[in-house]
């Protein structure tokens, strides 16, 4: 009789274990999903080549804020998103050279994910602004700017990550004076701060 109890006790707990185990492999654990939008907020840096012809007054670059936003294309999964970035890099060396450039971008980012932590690479076309009246010899205050890069996001939950990004980062700026159409027109990038994933 106690034989017969056992058996089926044990036959009821493996007929309630059969419909767990197929539902948790027809729906994985969400946290170790890859995520299907991101959000990121951070520091960004505008660098140029270091050129020694140049008075060091012009030596260094833009320090600024980056904003950006990824969300999945549909029918190609998590590895293929389009991404709109908006930075704001300013630079305050005296009262007559205070440029302050805002670019705002839209493109694809590939990702690879492994585990919590993503690996992209993406390619973000648009315009960029720069203020006129701190630059009187500049052609144009809005221009074609390009961005091309990747970066590593090191996974610190399934929620949050922290960005580590570095681009070719460029404008076409026009101006009569070299040093100034030097400046503007950086050409690097680094980026660093928090990424919100959903």
């Amino acid at each position: 009789m106690l034989q017969k109890l056992s058996f089926l006790l044990f036959l009821l707990i493996a007929i309630l274990a059969i419909p767990a185990n197929l539902l948790a492999q027809a729906a994985p654990d969400q946290r170790s999903a890859p995520p299907n939008a991101e959000l990121f907020g951070g520091y960004s840096y505008m660098f140029r080549p270091y050129d020694h012809t140049q008075l060091n007054t012009f030596s260094g670059g833009m320090n600024g804020w980056d904003a950006a936003l990824k969300v999945p294309v549909p029918i190609f999964g998590s590895w293929l998103g389009i991404k709109g970035d908006v930075t704001g890099s300013y630079r305050n060396d005296s009262p007559n050279f205070n440029p302050h450039a805002y670019f705002f971008l839209l493109g694809p980012q590939v990702s690879a994910h492994l585990g919590l932590s993503t690996i992209f690479l993406h390619g973000l076309v648009g315009s960029s602004h720069l203020n006129s009246s701190a630059l009187p010899n500049l052609k144009s205050d809005n221009t074609f700017a390009v961005d091309v890069g990747g970066g590593f996001d090191i996974g610190i939950s399934h929620a949050l990550a922290w960005r580590i990004q570095a681009d070719y980062f460029n404008t076409n700026y026009q101006s009569t004076n070299a040093n100034v159409r030097s400046i503007v027109n950086s050409n690097g990038r680094f980026v660093t701060g928090p990424v919100f994933r959903f």
